[in-house]
């Protein structure tokens, strides 16, 4: 499949600060990708780039197949959903969608209908004439969407959208995002600037693929099952949900399952994408919900834990231990009655549960 935007070596920089470096990037039309990272890893930058609000140091952008780089925003025919949402407040909802269409002069039954259509789409025709600010917070962000669509952009971008909703609001758009993105064949670039769990989860939804960017580069970028379940480097490891890391080398490598040392003296095996051999330093990930506690439970890892704090959150117990100076925590459905702090047991997790990344 050929990409239909096309990041070829794109540099940024402000002054001597280096903010993109070489960044090569493909998308496919209709998909949804993610952008995630921490603050300053080049994100919305990128973003801005791709949306004409700032220009390249170096490299091409290219949109189906035609350079875009050197072109204004108006003229690159992308729809872009800001967290402010950036409605005009002294103009009625029907102008403010209406608006990027009376820009490109079209003719007014054309944008009457227009209108109409995106009012219907995001389920909002009863307030058509009133202003921005007679309006909810999650229906505001609606409006913000209707108009980024209305004129049929090839590309929608979205700079954390969803960050002033409250959490049933921003879990019923997370779900009408997904089904306009599906129905209408969006290609969709997201950035999120949050890393807390529920926001992490929305990428994972919504997605089809997550970028994972650090220092102005991309450290990974894969499907969010992948992202989540085979990290590449510690970095990715760690960003991307809660996890559990043990550092050690590596003894012995068999059919992408490498035998760990640990820095604690235990012995356990894990999956090895990286090309990493004998001798290696490595960190072994493991997430929370991936280890099983009890004694008398047969699985190829198996280290002694001590029992340090329960912590109830509702649907599971957050389980927190130390096995030999390493701290670890895991998940258990419910209670967790049978366990106690100051309880010593066993904690065990298959190979096929963690990745073997380098130090």
């Amino acid at each position: 499949m050929s990409a239909f935007i096309y990041f070829d070596a794109v540099s940024k920089s402000y002054s001597d600060v280096r903010v993109i470096d070489g960044l090569n990037l493909d998308i496919h039309r209709g998909e949804f990708v993610s952008l995630l990272g921490p603050s300053g890893s080049g994100k919305t930058t990128m973003l801005m780039m791709l949306a004409g609000f700032e220009s390249p140091t170096g490299g091409k952008i290219l949109v189906d197949g035609k350079r875009v780089d050197h072109l204004p925003p108006h003229a690159r025919d992308m729809g872009v959903v800001f967290q402010n949402y950036a409605l005009f407040p002294h103009m009625s909802i029907a102008d403010n969608i209406a608006f990027p269409l009376k820009m490109r002069g079209m003719s007014k039954s054309e944008i009457s209908t227009r209108v109409g259509k995106a009012l219907d789409m995001v389920q909002l025709s009863s307030v058509r004439a009133r202003k921005p600010g007679q309006l909810s917070g999650g229906q505001q962000q609606r409006i913000a969407l209707a108009r980024a669509l209305v004129f049929e952009p090839k590309v929608v971008l979205m700079d954390e959208p969803l960050g002033a909703l409250d959490k049933q609001l921003r879990e019923h758009m997370q779900l009408e995002l997904r089904e306009l993105h599906k129905s209408l064949g969006l290609t969709v670039v997201f950035v999120t600037h949050d890393q807390n769990e529920a926001i992490m989860n929305e990428a994972i939804m919504m997605s089809d693929r997550i970028a994972v960017f650090n220092a102005g580069k991309i450290e990974q970028i894969d499907t969010p099952e992948t992202i989540y379940s085979r990290p590449k480097t510690r970095f990715v490891a760690q960003f991307i949900g809660e996890t559990n890391l043990m550092t050690g080398s590596i003894a012995d490598t068999s059919s992408g399952i490498a035998t760990i040392q640990l820095a604690n003296g235990s012995r356990v095996q894990g999956r090895a994408y990286n090309g990493l051999r004998q001798g290696a330093d490595i960190v072994l990930s493991v997430r929370p919900e991936a280890l099983t506690i009890g004694e008398g439970i047969v699985q190829a890892n198996s280290l002694p834990v001590v029992i340090e704090d329960l912590v109830f959150q509702g649907d599971h117990t957050r389980v927190h231990m130390s096995s030999a100076g390493t701290k670890l925590a895991a998940r258990v459905n419910g209670v967790g009655h049978w366990l106690s702090i100051g309880q010593s047991t066993n904690v065990s997790f298959s190979p096929e549960a963690c990745s073997v990344v380098p130090q």
